[in-house]
């Protein structure tokens, strides 16, 4: 992992000093659900609307953008794309929630030269949020 730059950590530092509520950052991926249904399908619709929707709170515009960017990689690179966003599966909804609430208050890290979240420990807070909303955490 490669230090980050000065700019990087006053980045980082202003990102995880945002406090964001679950509500808010619901509030953005149903936004941009809706749009995807209405065949909005480019790269930047989900910045646009949480600029859009936030535009009185740039800061917490941002923070939800970076952190539903680092949500999104750490999902990639595992590989449960699938349970997470359903694609025809029952994804219960305490898992989603738990997986939005670690996004919400996990502390932003550089990982490999990009800003996101440190697997491990994001997983494990995610398993933790999981069983106090309604999981079983097995």
């Amino acid at each position: 992992m490669k230090d980050p730059t000065g700019a990087d950590q006053i980045l980082l530092r202003d990102l995880n000093a945002v406090r964001l509520k679950d509500e808010e950052v619901s509030r953005v991926l149903a936004a941009a659900k809706m749009a995807c249904r209405n065949g909005e399908t480019s790269d930047t619709a989900g910045i646009m609307i949480a600029v859009r929707l936030f535009e009185k709170a740039p800061d917490k515009a941002k923070a939800i953008i970076f952190r539903l960017q680092a949500l999104a990689k750490l999902i990639a690179s595992l590989d449960f794309e699938d349970w997470v966003l359903g694609n025809g599966h029952f994804v219960p909804a305490f898992a989603q929630e738990s997986l939005i609430s670690a996004a919400v208050d996990h502390p932003l890290s550089m990982v490999d030269g990009d800003i996101s979240f440190e697997k491990e420990p994001f997983l494990q807070r995610a398993f933790e949020l999981t069983k106090t909303h309604g999981g079983n955490g097995n």
